[in-house]
């Protein structure tokens, strides 16, 4: 259910006839045009493989493939071959390229995959299924199975809070702007588009957008475009090739049409590229910390497990397979490091844009206060500084003893609410500064939490998170084979389970701890 202020700021974009800045900053990455690859699917309904792909850099023309008929397994192959190695040198990922991506990269060296939204997103997926595994495609297995890892890897760190290697760009726009339209026609990336790019009033806008909205954009084409101008030709070509006749005339129609398709898609999410990289808006603060995440999820995710392979001195190499875990230990861990993400975002990004803190005011997970008593409890070491703060009790908070809160712009120092009292006309709360309580606060002024300076002056506060517990968490799983649950998170299938692949072939798959403590190959 959206809330009041969400439900308040789509009027106000209604209002002023056009879409409007959601926030202050811009809460993701946004890399050079030579860091950032833009890529497009097609196929055909009912299949998993692509029909055809548009890919390239931000900075060039697209390169466009696409094979006559997307149910020959070996046709496709092909295409994703070529595919792959464009990606995988784009991605910097070991064995692939001569400059591969180090364990502790500089933040600028990040690269990015665009896409035109979540379904595109989601063919990733299916590149994990056909090829992480596959057994076909002979010389070309090697770069297969990479395309499928890379792949499998990328669809999972999307589910991850504020990631940044992969963008949807449909998701980024919806996040960076609010439209005056119903959260399900925002979905797609040529109504933005239209909302963002097209001049005129209101009615101007709207009407742009409903035209575009007509154009499908999902990797599915429209079922008019693929049975009425496809259908026989596909037919066709198929029934040359099975005769001994020459196809390539029939060839050359398909990939005409399936040409303008991708053109289309890749265009669009080049445009939005286009659009956020030239926002007046800066980045927020925080999103070199999500950068610095992301850097190392990419290195003990993938990167590592790439090196791995090709160098087993380095360690075993666990390979995901792209249905599940087959172990509760990795399905644990993986949850509470996205739990952790989850967690942390919001304290990433709130300090360096107002419009969140008052969004934040609002869902009552910040409050405004003015500090009226500041003393110490304990002696010597043990000395803590202690605030006693007043609020206005008419507005939304979620305040409670033993929660943790943390000055706005001051990310790191922590306050513990330890007593809560209210009056007619006021709410005060206690808070202990239990961390960086020796450290200046990055506030109205530049003074240790026990200044008595600090009385009189007014200071916001938001909800800490206890991310960093959380990250623990995920270690502690893999070493908690006897305590409690350990039913759950190490229970061990009796003998490797078989798993029929996409390909018709049928896969032997051993659970993650077998692989990471004993080196099974895979």
């Amino acid at each position: 259910m959206a809330s009041v202020h969400t439900i308040s700021r789509k009027l106000e974009a209604w209002q002023a006839g056009h879409p409007l800045p959601k926030y202050d900053t811009i809460h993701h990455a946004v890399m050079p045009r030579e860091q950032v690859m833009i890529v497009a699917f097609i196929r055909m309904a009912g299949e998993s493989r692509p029909w055809g792909i548009a890919w390239g850099t931000a900075a060039s023309e697209p390169r466009i493939e696409s094979v006559p008929d997307g149910r020959v397994r070996d046709d496709v192959a092909m295409l994703c071959v070529a595919f792959a190695e464009d990606l995988l040198e784009h991605l910097r990922v070991h064995n692939w390229t001569f400059d591969p991506v180090p364990e502790k990269p500089e933040l600028g060296d990040l690269r990015q995959v665009w896409l035109p939204n979540g379904q595109h997103v989601a063919m990733l997926h299916q590149l994990s299924y056909t090829y992480s595994q596959t057994r076909f495609g002979g010389v070309n297995q090697d770069v297969l199975r990479a395309l499928g890892r890379v792949a499998g890897w990328m669809f999972r760190d999307t589910s991850r809070v504020g990631n940044q290697h992969v963008v949807s760009a449909s998701q980024l726009l919806s996040d960076s702007y609010v439209f005056p339209a119903q959260d399900a026609r925002t979905a797609h990336l040529g109504f933005q588009l239209a909302w963002l790019t097209n001049d005129g009033d209101r009615d101007a806008r709207l009407s742009a957008a409903a035209e575009a909205e007509g154009l499908t954009v999902s990797p599915t084409m429209d079922p008019s475009v693929e049975r009425d101008d496809l259908g026989e030709l596909v037919s066709n070509w198929q029934e040359s090739r099975g005769g001994g006749k020459d196809p390539s005339d029939t060839a050359n129609t398909i990939n005409a049409t399936l040409y303008e398709e991708l053109l289309r898609r890749w265009t669009l999410t080049a445009q939005a590229y286009e659009l956020m990289a030239s926002d007046d808006r800066p980045v927020n603060a925080g999103v070199a910390e999500l950068v610095a995440q992301a850097h190392s999820e990419f290195w003990y995710q993938h990167q590592r497990i790439e090196l791995r392979l090709h160098d087993p001195s380095q360690g075993p190499a666990f390979v995901a397979h792209p249905e599940t875990d087959f172990h509760g230990s990795a399905a644990a861990s993986r949850y509470l490091i996205h739990a952790a993400a989850d967690e942390a975002y919001f304290g990433y990004l709130v300090h360096d844009d107002p419009a969140l803190f008052r969004e934040a005011i609002s869902d009552g997970r910040a409050f405004e206060s003015r500090v009226v008593r500041v003393s110490d409890v304990g002696i010597g070491r043990s000395t803590i500084p202690r605030w006693v703060l007043r609020l206005d009790p008419a507005l939304p908070h979620r305040l409670r003893e033993n929660a943790r809160v943390t000055p706005l712009g001051s990310r790191g120092h922590e306050a513990t609410i330890v007593e809560t009292r209210a009056t007619e006309t006021d709410l005060f709360i206690t808070v202990d500064w239990t961390g960086r309580k020796t450290r200046p606060l990055l506030g109205p002024i530049m003074a240790k939490p026990g200044d008595d300076s600090w009385v009189g002056l007014d200071i916001a506060f938001v909800q800490s998170d206890a991310a960093s517990l959380t990250l623990r968490r995920s270690q502690r799983v893999w070493s908690a084979a006897k305590g409690p649950g350990a039913w759950l998170t190490h229970g061990k299938p009796p003998a490797p389970l078989e798993i029929a692949g996409d390909d018709g072939t049928t896969d032997l798959v051993f659970d993650d701890v077998t692989q990471i403590e004993n080196g099974v190959d895979v």
